[in-house]
């Protein structure tokens, strides 16, 4: 009975330990080199919203490739002299982070790359802060992008962002009634 019970457990112990290789071998077995572009278009993906948020309008545009491209709902640019302009033209105007503070999350960030070249997905939540000084969300929704790697640094080629949907508070929401 010991023999059988050692025996099991070795099984066990075995197929504990040779699960991961199995799933390495179907999934295909990711490189140092893979893990840590990935990881500069994680940084990437969150350095957006946060030059974004802080109005470091040239700094976001720097995140796009010369031939990048910025697509939303109603508005497009390319290359970042053309974002920048975009930008300044929509959002210059707006303090960052003082009289009204606002952020964005980012999350379900998944990216693929091959080389040179990547892709990603995320979301986004776009908070505001109302007239009674609560925070609410304001938009959310999603990023398709395309990536390059471009002079050493990963950059943008194509964001396209989409709205799931965008809230403006009711007065009785910004009084909290």
């Amino acid at each position: 009975m010991t023999y059988r019970f050692g025996t099991c457990l070795a099984v066990a112990a075995g197929l504990l330990v040779s699960a991961p290789l199995h799933a390495q071998e179907r999934e295909g077995a990711i490189s140092a080199t893979d893990l840590s572009d990935r990881e500069e278009i994680r940084t990437l993906l969150l350095e957006y919203g946060r030059a974004f948020d802080d109005r470091r309008l040239e700094d976001y545009a720097n995140l796009f490739a010369e031939q990048g491209e910025w697509v939303g709902s109603s508005m497009q640019a390319r290359g970042p002299a053309d974002i920048l302009a975009m930008m300044r033209n929509s959002f210059g105007k707006s303090p960052p982070n003082s009289q009204r503070p606002n952020y964005h999350i980012m999350t379900n960030i998944i990216v693929d790359t091959d080389g040179d070249k990547g892709t990603a997905w995320s979301r986004w939540t776009f908070y505001s802060v109302g007239d009674d000084g609560r925070p609410f969300i304001a938009a959310a929704g999603r990023y398709e992008d395309e990536l390059i790697r471009e002079g050493g640094k990963w950059k943008f080629l194509r964001r396209r962002a989409l709205n799931d949907f965008n809230y403006t508070p009711s007065s009785s929401a910004k009084t909290g009634q």
